[in-house]
């Protein structure tokens, strides 16, 4: 109850202003199913706010509340309920999606339409006319204001669960990637000792007498721990905030031929075999020249 009556100080509604509101009863009770229907004229007429009606269901339903929502404003009883109806006015406008700029709009011309009967009432006695329609308008003022305000405030709580819920996921989000990439960096470090016991184990060849094959495996060997060794800088680098290089993940792939070929030209391997690894070396060299001349200009 405080609130309201705050609300008809801060716009000056005085008993006179009630008084008059009051002789414009009768008048809007009158008219109400004309107002009503130059209300929801506008509104199909419009694509924009017609699509809110679905069927005439929803649209019988629109216009019994909106039809009780004139019952109210004129009739002189500006209690808590009234303050609790405003607001359940604007809430609704926000579950529907209506934007908040119709709502202004519609109000503004619902209140030159009923400001038009009141003229055509008292066209003999312009200046009470005119002094009902300053009260109306002071009337109108503060029910766009509680409306506009509750409207605001179910939006922000609705955007605010929203955000919550967002923030929440993206933090779980970041925090799987920080995790993942924890894995990778792991997990090459991982295959890095791995390839050292592959080194070790090409070097157990040369002492063993086969030179050939030490030599190359060794080779082989080297350029896939070189790889490792980028793939651990690119991704210690992303991690940083550089951008992601493609181009050392298809060194991996070219790198890994290399190595079958070497190890194949002292294997025993047919020249078919022999031929697809060369031809997969070429196309992966290819697409390895057009990413770093496409990184480069």
């Amino acid at each position: 109850m405080a609130e309201i009556k705050k609300l008809l100080s801060d716009y000056n509604i005085s008993l006179d202003d009630l008084e008059n509101i009051k002789l414009a009863g009768p008048i809007v009770e009158g008219a109400k199913k004309k107002i009503a229907d130059h209300h929801y004229d506008r509104l199909l007429a419009d694509d924009q706010s017609a699509r809110f009606f679905k069927d005439e269901k929803t649209l019988s339903r629109a216009r019994e509340a909106f039809i009780q929502w004139l019952d109210d404003l004129v009739s002189g009883d500006y209690s808590a309920g009234y303050y609790t109806k405003l607001n359940r006015i604007g809430a609704v406008h926000v579950r529907i999606g209506l934007p908040a700029f119709q709502v202004n709009v519609q109000v503004s011309h619902v209140r030159h339409f009923i400001e038009g009967l009141i003229c055509q009432s008292y066209n003999t006695d312009p200046p009470k006319a005119a002094r009902i329609n300053e009260s109306l308008g002071k009337l109108f003022d503060l029910n766009l204001d509680l409306m506009t305000r509750s409207y605001r405030e179910e939006e922000l709580r609705t955007h605010f669960l929203s955000y919550k819920l967002d923030s929440w996921l993206i933090n779980i989000a970041k925090r799987c990637v920080n995790g993942f990439n924890i894995i990778l960096i792991i997990g090459l470090v991982a295959t890095g000792v791995m390839i050292l016991g592959m080194f070790f184990k090409d070097m157990s060849h040369i002492a063993a007498g086969s030179v050939e094959q030490g030599v190359l495996g060794t080779l082989g060997t080297l350029l896939m721990l070189w790889v490792v060794i980028e793939l651990l800088d690119t991704q210690i680098g992303h991690i940083k905030g550089r951008a992601f290089a493609i181009k050392v993940f298809v060194s991996v792939a070219l790198v890994a031929e290399l190595r079958k070929v070497l190890m194949s030209s002292i294997g025993h391997e047919n020249w078919r075999e022999n031929a697809a690894l060369i031809a997969s070396v070429l196309v992966l060299g290819l697409i390895y020249w057009l990413i770093s001349k496409v990184e480069n200009s």
